[in-house]
Formats: C-alpha cells, sequence, structure tokens
C-alpha cells in the first residue's frame, strides 16, 4: 500500500492523532477494491482523479468549452500518495490554479466484501456553491456525464458522479441524487449511508472521520468552523465538512423504509440489510446506534499491525451483516434468520447480483475470509454453502421463490415499521404525502395481493438473467409459462424453468409484458397441442398489441388526482374468446387487461358461454367493464380487430351497451365521478 502522506500545512489538531489509523483502514479498503475489481473497473477507478482535474483533448472527458471547470484540491498528494507520476501532454501544461472538486469519495459497495463485478463507482464530487453554480456547474456536469460514458464504452463500468454542494451538506441535507429524488425522501439516513460506506479517494478529508465518537453535534460544529471552512483563498483547508449525521425524525424513517421496499424491485438482497437496521431502529424507539457511529467506534478501537501488506480493514458491510443477523436472530423466527444469512453469503459470492468472482475459480481473498468466519458462526453444514455456489445453476423457479420469500420479508419489515410509527406519532407521519404518494402507490401495486392482479418478478436481477424465449402449454386447469433456455431447440423445457401459472393465457401473456421479459424479435411459442385453443398468430398480436397500450411506468409522472382509484386508468384492452373456439360469431368469454390509478396492471375474465340470448351476454360484460374496471364510456376501449375479425360486430354492439348504461347511470344534471361509479 501506498504510505501515509498529509499536506504539510495540516494546523495542529487532537484530531490528527487518530488520521493514521483511519487513513491506514481506508487505504486497506482501496487495496480490497482493487483486488475485487475487474480490469475495467480497476482502470476507471485509478484514472478518475485526473479526468477531473485535467480538461485535456487527448483525456477522456474533455470539453472544447475553455470555461469547463476543472480540478482536484491536492491532486498533488493524490500522486504522491499513489506513488505515482503524471505521463502525457497534460501534465506540461499550466497548474490549475483553483480547483473545483474540493473532496472525491465512493459511497457504496465499493471497498467492501460486497463489492462484485457488477458493482458500481458512486462518486460525491463535492464543491463549493459559491464557485461553481449556473453556468459552470452545468459545464462541469457536461464533463462529468462525459466521463461516466467514457467509462462504460470503455471499460464496462458503470461510474456514477453526484455533484454534491458542501453548503446543503453541512445543514444535513442533500441536493436531489436522481429523477426519483431519492435526497429529498430521506436525506437523513443517506448521510448515515455516506459516513458508514465512504472511501475516501482525494482532495480534503472528511472531518467526521476523525471526530470522536462521543462528541456532540455542538463540538463537531465548533471544530468544524476551525478546521473545515467551506471557502478558503489561499491554502486549502485539508479537512472538509459533510455534515454531522444524527438520527432522522419518525416521518424520515417511515418514508426510508417505504423507499427501499420500492427500490428493491431491483435487488431485495441489497434492501433486506438496509431496512433492517431501520427496523431496529423503531423497534427500539430510536435507542439503537447509528451504523456509521458503529463503523467509526471499530476503526478508532482497532490495532492494526501492518506484516505484509496484509491489514484487514474494519468493513461497513461485514458490520452491517453482522448486526442484522444478531438483531434477526433475537427477534425474527428461525426461517426468517435462515433467509438472511443466505442472503449474506449469495452477496459476498457476489452471486445474488447477477454477476461476481466465479466460484469455480476461488474467491478473492477478502470474501473467502469473511465467509469462512460466517459459515463457523452460523454453524452452517458444507451441503448448505455447496448449494448456494451453486445457485446460477439453480431453476428459475427456486430463484424465483426464493426472492419472493425475501420480498415477502421486506415488506412485512415495512409493515411493522409503519404501523409502529404510525402508532406513536401519529401526527408526525403521513405515508401519502406529496413526495411519498407516488412510492405507496408502487408498494400498493406490487403487493396488493388481489386475485386479479398481474404479479410482479421479485426481481430485476432474475428478469436480467432470463433468456427472449418462452413457451406457453396448458397442464390440466392452467396455463404455464416456461422459459426457452437457449440452445434447447425444439426441447420442452423442464419443470426447473417453470416461471408462471395462470387459469388464462391472456393473463400469462400480460405477465411477460409487465415484467418487461417479452422481445418481439423472439415469438413466444405454444405448445403444439394447444395450439387449437391459442394461435400462435394470435398470441403474437396481443402481447404487441399490450407493449404498445402499457408501456413501463415512470411512478413519479402519475396523476395525483387519480393516484388512488382503483378503476381503469388510460386503455382498456379487450379480447374475446381467447382460448375458446373462434367459429362464428359467438361469445363465449371476454379477457380485459388494464392499469389502475397506481399503476398496478390487472386482469378481468368473464365467462358467459353458459348463456344463450346475445343481449344477456353483452349486459353482463358491460357490467364487468362498468362496475368491476370502473369504465364509464366506450372511449378507452381497444380492440384487437385485425387478429379477432370476427368479432368485429360483438364489439360495436359491447360499446353500445357501455354508453347506454352510463348515460342511463347519471341523470340529467347530475355528473358521477369514477369513485362514485
Amino acid at each position: 500500500m501506498s504510505e501515509l502522506i498529509f499536506p504539510e500545512t495540516i494546523p495542529p489538531s487532537a484530531y490528527n492523532a487518530r488520521l493514521p489509523l483511519v487513513s491506514l483502514n481506508n487505504r486497506a479498503r482501496i487495496r480490497d477494491l482493487r483486488t475485487l475489481a475487474t480490469p475495467g473497473f480497476r482502470r476507471t477507478f485509478d484514472l478518475i482523479p485526473t479526468l477531473l482535474h485535467h480538461n485535456h483533448a487527448d483525456l477522456p472527458g474533455y470539453s472544447p468549452d475553455p470555461q469547463t471547470p476543472h480540478g482536484l484540491v491536492y491532486y498533488d498528494i493524490w500522486l504522491k500518495r499513489g506513488q505515482l507520476t503524471e505521463k502525457g501532454p497534460w501534465a506540461t501544461g499550466r497548474p490549475v490554479e483553483r480547483p473545483v472538486v474540493e473532496c472525491l469519495v465512493l459511497i457504496g459497495s465499493s471497498g467492501s466484501v460486497g463489492q462484485t463485478s457488477r458493482s458500481d463507482l458512486d462518486y460525491w464530487v463535492c464543491y463549493d456553491p459559491a464557485r461553481l453554480n449556473g453556468l459552470s456547474l452545468d459545464l462541469f456536469r457536461a464533463k462529468l456525464a462525459a466521463i461516466s460514458h467514457w467509462a462504460m464504452t470503455e471499460n464496462q463500468t458503470e461510474a456514477n458522479f453526484y455533484p454534491m454542494d458542501l453548503a446543503v451538506l453541512a445543514e444535513g441535507r442533500l441536493n436531489s441524487l436522481s429523477e426519483e429524488r431519492d435526497g429529498e425522501v430521506a436525506p437523513m439516513l443517506l448521510i448515515e449511508e455516506l459516513y458508514r460506506t465512504i472511501l475516501y479517494v482525494a482532495g480534503r478529508f472528511p472531518l467526521w472521520l476523525v471526530f470522536p465518537t462521543d462528541g456532540t453535534a455542538a463540538e463537531y460544529l465548533a471544530a468544524a468552523s476551525e478546521l473545515a471552512p467551506l471557502s478558503w483563498t489561499e491554502s486549502p483547508p485539508f479537512y472538509v465538512d459533510f455534515g454531522f449525521p444524527v438520527k432522522p425524525q419518525p416521518q424520515e424513517y417511515l418514508a426510508s423504509a417505504m423507499w427501499l421496499t420500492c427500490k428493491s424491485e431491483a435487488d431485495p438482497f441489497k434492501g433486506l440489510f438496509k431496512i433492517m437496521p431501520i427496523l431496529e431502529a423503531v423497534e427500539t424507539e430510536f435507542a439503537s446506534p447509528l451504523l456509521c457511529d458503529e463503523v467509526k467506534a471499530k476503526i478508532f478501537a482497532s490495532n492494526p499491525l501492518e506484516e505484509n501488506d496484509e491489514i484487514w480493514p474494519v468493513d461497513p458491510y461485514i458490520v452491517t451483516v453482522d448486526r442484522v443477523v444478531d438483531y434477526v436472530s433475537r427477534r425474527l423466527s428461525p426461517k426468517e434468520l435462515d433467509l438472511v444469512e443466505e442472503a449474506a453469503a449469495l452477496k459476498i459470492l457476489g452471486l445474488a447480483s447477477g454477476g461476481g468472482l466465479a466460484v469455480e475459480q476461488g474467491l478473492a481473498e477478502p470474501k473467502r475470509r469473511v465467509l469462512e468466519k460466517w459459515l463457523k458462526a452460523w454453524d452452517w453444514p458444507p451441503a448448505k454453502l455447496k448449494r448456494l455456489e451453486d445457485y446460477d445453476n439453480w431453476p428459475a423457479r427456486d430463484k424465483n421463490a426464493q426472492a419472493q420469500e425475501l420480498i415477502k420479508l421486506l415488506f412485512r419489515c415495512y409493515m411493522i415499521i409503519a404501523n409502529n410509527l404510525m402508532t406513536h406519532f401519529p401526527g408526525q407521519v403521513d405515508a401519502q404525502n406529496e413526495v411519498l404518494a407516488p412510492m405507496a402507490a408502487r408498494m400498493l401495486g406490487r403487493f396488493g395481493g388481489a386475485e386479479v392482479t398481474v404479479e410482479r418478478l421479485p426481481s430485476h436481477i432474475l428478469r436480467e438473467k432470463l433468456t427472449d424465449q418462452f413457451l406457453l402449454r396448458r397442464e390440466g386447469d392452467v396455463w404455464s409459462l416456461y422459459e426457452r433456455p437457449e440452445g434447447s431447440g425444439g426441447a420442452a423445457p423442464g419443470e426447473g424453468n417453470l416461471l408462471y401459472r395462470t387459469l388464462r393465457a391472456a393473463k400469462a401473456a400480460a405477465w411477460l409484458v409487465s415484467n418487461q421479459l417479452y422481445n418481439p424479435k423472439f415469438p413466444v411459442a405454444v405448445a403444439e397441442s394447444d395450439r387449437e385453443l391459442v394461435t400462435p398468430a394470435l398470441l403474437t398480436a396481443y402481447l404487441n398489441k399490450l407493449v404498445e397500450l402499457f408501456p413501463p411506468i415512470k411512478f413519479h409522472a402519475l396523476n395525483p388526482q387519480t393516484i388512488w382509484l382503483a378503476q381503469a386508468q388510460g386503455p382498456v384492452l379487450l379480447t374475446f374468446n381467447f382460448e375458446e373456439p373462434t367459429e362464428g360469431r359467438i361469445i363465449r368469454s371476454l379477457d380485459v387487461i388494464y392499469r389502475t390509478g397506481w399503476g398496478e396492471t390487472r386482469h378481468q375474465h368473464k365467462d358467459v358461454g353458459d348463456l344463450t340470448i346475445e343481449a344477456d351476454k353483452l349486459f353482463l360484460l358491460s357490467q364487468l367493464l362498468h362496475e368491476s374496471c370502473g369504465v364509464a364510456s366506450s372511449e378507452p376501449l381497444v380492440f384487437l380487430a385485425e387478429a379477432q375479425p370476427l368479432m368485429v360486430r360483438v364489439f360495436s354492439n359491447l360499446m353500445g351497451a357501455i354508453n347506454t348504461r352510463f348515460r342511463a347511470s347519471a341523470p340529467q344534471g347530475q355528473v358521477k365521478s369514477l369513485i362514485d361509479l
């Protein structure tokens, strides 16, 4: 590892005594980051400070506008720490007179045993708003975007840059980090995560990292004003102020729990270990210490001995998992404890996130050490670990089942948190305010559990692992949807490739589209024995129409006026006799697909085959559309005319029945809302 090198201008301070210990831990984590990194990840990490410091045509991220801000405070110290020598024409130019990047840190799994081959680099790029604002900030953001593009296209590495206003941070707030406004939802908990997982890269050093564990917010504020002023003119201060992490108010705990439950769509394994500390905090009436304080206390208490570069750092991921496992073992069921331990092991193996280091090639040393420690503490038999190591070969059914259990546990944790907070802080928490309403809607659409709901996959990771080829087959009273593995040819998929079962083929098709699994380039196959029930042409036309009418939802774009309405909002897709005999113009059944105000996709079905009079059939179908789906006129109705030409007259008559029924239900001079209907 590189030497401990600091600016000679550091003012005397009691905090300096802890600086070598904190820096040594940071350096050990950087060593582990490089050990666990792919070549592209490592190359990106190594070059980022240089790309931020310089703006040169020979470097990625170059902007031809001469006003483009650039420069990294203490860049020369960063070079010395790595024992690096700049080579290139950019190194011979005029020095940067006033760097704009005050501090560069990483947040998240980088440099922990949670890092995998699919991990990204999440940088907080900290700046003084007095020197970087308006047009200059826009130019700087464009430079960061160009660097991100280079990292992905050249190094297959996702590098995200979040410009952070130091004045806002010092006040315990965050400027918005994404279009989903996560900085507004739970700023204090995100600042806690920053301090817990922070990996210092370059620039000014975060003051809180060397601040005493028993220090108060007032003492920190005094120290920050002396040692970490925001603005400077001559020599930059060594320390920088990110604010003092404090325990959030009840509303923020609720908001964060809701946010994590929604975000678990991407990775329920990660969400589980983030929501559990919130559950512990709420159930202990906020008496449990912040995880960032626990991590720092362990660093201060450590006594590392550097022997052959083998320093094992205090790893925030290990601290988090150990605390979660201890809490779950005391408060939840043995089955839930087993689920949590399996999730932790899969994350360490790098398999739960859809990538990771190949187990058969041997785990990197940092991962191997902690996994051995955990397996001994958890008293696992060797066969259990061996099964987890084979995770990539698990049947899709088993992966889905495990992820579903994780999702259920996440949602149960959220409900405990929400009920607890609403009971004890009734005037302080609101799950349906303007910021949280879209997330509440998202959760309702995912966890509603209504029989008519078109279910969602428990994880985006599972979706990414699936092929684009599927088989629909009738089995007894249900339709089964299978994944067809690549290279399987015409062979029927086995039971392990079963993805979904439902009573109606139309709902199976809607499930594919709702989960963004259907690819028009690969038609969904229908078992040969079932093609008299559902023709491939009808299924393909139906899938394409679903894609057209029901694109992926942007939850923050939902209409706040209709967000809680269970009736159809937007188009309503109708298909007649989808899996019944289609001879003649006889109505046998109707399948309906629509979305609610909160974005949930629903399927309704009505069988009218036992009736003989068409007028009676139309009445029942119009009743379904009007009362169950909330259809108030024929305007939103869509029919697959090209695929079902014999049903054109039926559709026309049904539209007439809907319009007649709506007029009859709204007397002259009285207008009813969808809620009334």
